[in-house]
């Protein structure tokens, strides 16, 4: 098949900047879209978590282990691996680390020697410090999450015990990763911690080499009433613009209603032009505004993110994780919903991944894509203006 000039966020930038569909841009968008492998291969590793934080888009759930080896996971991660795209990142999503991930990390490894492999995690992979040292298994980066000072942190996270795990983690952390990897640490930002952005740059130990902030993505109706109000997202954003003058940070979005916040924040002429200036990767747009590096991630086209192999070894489409393996096994939400819509199908020796990938975009584009598209060119209609 003939390569397309353009990429996905060429033509995507095309038909937000120019306020309407032409020339067909929408289908050049998604063909180009499904000819893409994501650079990054997210594992969901364990379906349940020692906590039930607050803010999670996971549902409280039993540990999907014995399902992970029915299915066998460790053979679907080789199969995704050995058809990803050249330095291909690999995130150990979550929810903890059991010690028989070390199976499937270490199998990574050998099959692909350029991959990057880096854990997202709450502190309690110490519990397996053990385990993990004797493997002489290094991660290429560890995230530990950090959402507020302790009081903040532990009501975020339904622990008393949460942000002294946490700490501990990021003091520690170090011994776990390659010599030439990173500490990150990532704050979900929330109606519970929005005025605490300061008070956690500062608190953050000199262990953490770099800072991640993204916006709640209320994919689960329970957790739609921690997402930030306009007033609280201001007070946040003032409180980044200070933090990154102390230290370098990143904002992520992936909310479109956040973006909008964003520009009540800053100021939409503010916005406007930091977005004429914005870089492309990937299936992002990346900006600096008030002196923050932003990156914001389309709906209409996060699905080119990642690929996300859930703990049953079935390829599914991104938000999936809000719903347990119960829901999406049974084709039935709790609230009644087909799940279907959900899942790509599951990885084995036979999967063809740019088949799935195909099949992946196309079912994103027709059941999420598409109106999240309209939206956003809503959005940027009233954020560009009379800039067209």
């Amino acid at each position: 098949m003939e390569k397309d000039a353009y990429s996905t966020m060429d033509y995507w930038f095309s038909l937000v900047s120019s306020g309407k569909e032409s020339g067909g841009l929408v289908s050049k968008m998604y063909k180009v879209l499904a000819q893409e492998i994501p650079p990054i291969l997210s594992v969901v590793g364990e379906r349940t978590c020692n906590l039930q934080c607050t803010h999670c888009i996971f549902q409280a759930e039993r540990s999907s282990s014995a399902i992970s080896y029915d299915y066998a996971l460790t053979e679907a991660v080789g199969v995704i691996m050995r058809q990803m795209g050249p330095d291909p990142i690999v995130v150990h999503e979550g929810r903890v680390f059991r010690p028989w991930h070390l199976e499937w990390l270490t199998a990574i490894r050998k099959i692909r020697s350029d991959s990057r492999v880096g854990m997202i995690d709450n502190g309690t992979f110490l519990n397996h410090a053990d385990v993990i040292r004797t493997s002489g298994f290094k991660f290429d980066w560890l995230d530990i999450s950090l959402d507020g000072p302790e009081l903040v942190h532990n009501i975020q996270r339904n622990s008393r015990q949460a942000f002294r795990v946490a700490i501990h983690g990021i003091k520690n952390a170090r011994e776990f990763v390659a010599p030439s990897g990173r500490v990150t640490s990532l704050f979900t930002l929330t109606s519970v911690n929005y005025a605490s952005v300061l008070d956690v740059c500062r608190a953050l130990p000199a262990e953490v080499d770099e800072w991640h902030i993204t916006t709640l993505s209320p994919a689960r109706p329970e957790i739609a009433g921690l997402a930030t109000t306009d007033e609280q997202f201001a007070i946040a954003w003032r409180q980044v613009v200070s933090a990154s003058r102390e230290r370098q940070l990143f904002f992520r979005i992936y909310v479109n209603n956040d973006l909008m916040k964003l520009a009540r924040a800053a100021g939409v002429e503010k916005l406007a032009e930091a977005f004429g200036n914005a870089k492309i990767a990937d299936v992002a747009a990346l900006f600096e505004l008030d002196g923050v590096q932003v990156i914001y991630y389309p709906t209409s086209v996060v699905v080119g993110e990642e690929v996300i192999l859930d703990a049953d070894a079935f390829h599914r489409m991104p938000y999936s994780i809000a719903y347990t393996l119960e829901e999406l096994r049974s084709d039935r939400s709790r609230f009644g919903e087909d799940t279907r819509k959900y899942t790509v199908g599951p990885v084995n020796n036979s999967t063809d991944l740019s088949a799935q990938l195909r099949e992946c975009v196309l079912k994103w584009k027709n059941k999420f894509g598409l109106t999240a598209l309209q939206k956003e060119i809503e959005m940027f209609r009233k954020i560009l203006g009379e800039r067209r």
